[in-house]
């Protein structure tokens, strides 16, 4: 017993000393890093753009829902890979009296290069049911973005100066989106109201189309790779380079015009 005491009080003495417990109230400043690398990083509520010299240029605060009375109002944000590019999306929504309907839906989705400036703006952007209103491919050349208009939801493949490269839809509702890495193929999740949901899945540089319904799949989720091909779990839907490779074999054994 002697010796665990001693040896309990030798610890006690020569460990490292910790930290006083914060008190009730408070709390840790949420600071940027001092001398942070150049572009955009995204610390705590806010999007910071450092410049070459490793300076804060420019600060966009985020907002989370807040509620005041009918009206909600937000900012989210994020970041591209190469953090060469920032976005933010603001959202005001309008309520009846007891939130019962919506009245109105006023978003603005604003695209920033890595000198500050906005690039390009959209308001239909909007938030789908899951994930982010904004994807990027790796490189951050291409976006995704989900759209709401009129006429209901799309997925919309822009550059990132704001071209639009291909859009898909309109869906009665928008579940989700993917983009590959290499910016070359998007995915969308759409759903019909009582019915099963669809993943839509587009090749952006030719153009092909393929819907799947989800009660095909594995527990209802796939994925397409930067190899075109659509997975469900370890099993090979679809490969968009295959569709391809047939279609042009059926292309060169067809019969010439006029043969009988």
């Amino acid at each position: 017993m002697r010796a665990a005491a001693a040896l309990a009080a030798f610890l006690l003495l020569s460990g490292p000393a910790l930290p006083a417990r914060a008190q009730d109230g408070d709390s840790l400043p949420d600071l940027p890093p001092a001398g942070g690398a150049p572009g955009w990083t995204r610390q705590g509520n806010s999007l910071l753009l450092y410049d070459r010299s490793g300076g804060l240029a420019q600060e966009l605060p985020l907002r989370d829902p807040n509620e005041t009375g009918s009206d909600e109002r937000e900012t989210l944000g994020g970041i591209s890979p190469d953090r060469r590019l920032a976005w933010t999306l603001d959202r005001t929504l309008l309520w009846t009296p007891g939130r019962t309907r919506l009245l109105e839906s006023r978003r603005l989705l604003s695209v920033y290069g890595d000198g500050g400036r906005a690039l390009w703006k959209d308001e239909e952007a909007d938030l789908p049911e899951r994930g982010e209103p904004v994807l990027f491919s790796k490189d951050g050349t291409v976006l995704l973005i989900a759209r709401r208009g009129d006429d209901g939801w799309r997925a919309q493949a822009r550059s990132w100066t704001g071209s639009v490269i291909l859009s898909v839809g309109p869906f009665p509702s928008l579940v989700s989106m993917a983009l590959t890495p290499n910016g070359r193929y998007l995915l969308a999740r759409w759903r019909v109201p009582d019915k099963s949901d669809t993943h839509t899945f587009v090749d952006l540089k030719t153009g092909a189309r393929k819907d799947v319904a989800s009660s095909d799949l594995l527990l209802g989720l796939a994925r397409v790779d930067d190899d075109g091909v659509v997975r469900s779990g370890p099993r090979v839907v679809f490969s968009f380079a295959a569709a391809v490779s047939t279609a042009a074999v059926a292309v060169s054994t067809a019969a010439p015009p006029g043969t009988p």
